[in-house]
């Protein structure tokens, strides 16, 4: 087997075991709250969301979701001028699902909800939905 399989099957792997987890904590805050995904990931040592913890949980949280933020930018900002500038197929999906999947998410649980203001939080899928529909028009105008 070749270096580069064993790199796609343990990439492949980390990637399903983060699906499951994410899929698992999605149906844990639609059938309760943000604390019954923190209580599920530790079971072992009981509940992490006490009242004197809970300000340094959601500052943990925060940090993690900036972090996330943070690369999603970097990696959509790389591919873009290295990838998509090219008219790269392999760059156009790149970009498609990352940004796709990125934005979707905030408007599903941040926007709709009405957690940001609509006028400042519409920006980042102005430009999603512009940057996929010219990306789209390039690919299918590919000489």
């Amino acid at each position: 087997m070749k270096t580069q399989h064993l790199g796609a099957i343990f990439y492949a792997l980390w990637g399903l075991m983060h699906v499951a987890f994410g899929a698992q904590m999605l149906m844990l805050n639609a059938s309760g709250s943000a604390t019954a995904i923190l209580d599920a990931i530790y079971l072992d040592s009981g509940p992490v969301v006490t009242p004197d913890r809970l300000g340094s949980t959601i500052d943990a949280i925060m940090y993690q979701h900036a972090w996330n933020l943070l690369w999603f930018g970097i990696a959509s900002t790389v591919v873009g001028i290295f990838w998509n500038w090219r008219n790269s197929l392999a760059g156009y999906w790149i970009n498609a699902l990352l940004i796709s999947a990125a934005d979707l998410g905030f408007i599903v649980a941040i926007m709709l909800p009405g957690y940001v203001d609509f006028w400042l939080g519409i920006w980042g899928p102005i430009l999603w939905l512009a940057g996929l529909l010219f990306a789209s028009l390039a690919v299918l105008n590919r000489a």
